[in-house]
């Protein structure tokens, strides 16, 4: 098993490293989704977004390294709840945003530890619940998810025009 570490970095000190990690998870979505756009298409505006989320919203951005190479994020941020909210419950929503593991660092538990980190960071607030996205031929995410106690509750559909 190979030594790693996770460390909490502020997107805007480190945009090097989050754009090459946030980059390589857009190509592999986009090997997934052939409606995802192309990363230098949007980096601006992606990283621009992930900053102001960061700020606004109590956001974390986690990263794992080896020997100081980043291997690995998981971003998320506080989603607060406002008065067309449906749901039962109080307090505000944790939504995950992105995560991504290096294809050479995966099954080896990263994933897991920056999740487990990042819900750490966050057990002192009064979070409902936690939630986030995977594509729907995304099996792998999706088995992950199942085994860490979510479960999916709506379906998103499309038509593109």
């Amino acid at each position: 098993m190979m030594s790693y570490s996770i460390k909490k970095i502020k997107i805007s000190d480190h945009l090097p490293i989050v754009d090459e990690l946030v980059g390589e998870l857009h190509i592999s979505e986009k090997e997934m989704n052939d409606k995802t756009a192309d990363w230098n298409q949007i980096r601006e505006n992606y990283l621009s977004f992930m900053a102001e989320c960061e700020e606004e919203n109590e956001g974390s951005f986690l990263i794992a390294e080896i020997d100081g190479e980043a291997i690995g994020f998981l971003f998320g941020y506080i989603d607060e709840r406002d008065d067309s909210n449906f749901e039962l419950g109080e307090g505000n929503d944790l939504y995950v945003s992105e995560g991504y593991v290096k294809k050479e660092f995966r099954k080896q538990g990263i994933y897991s530890a920056l999740n487990k980190a990042f819900e750490e960071m966050y057990s002192h607030q009064n979070i409902r619940k936690i939630y986030r996205l995977t594509l729907c031929n995304n099996d792998t995410m999706q088995r992950w998810l199942a085994s860490q106690g979510y479960r999916p509750v709506r379906l998103v559909y499309e038509k593109w025009l």
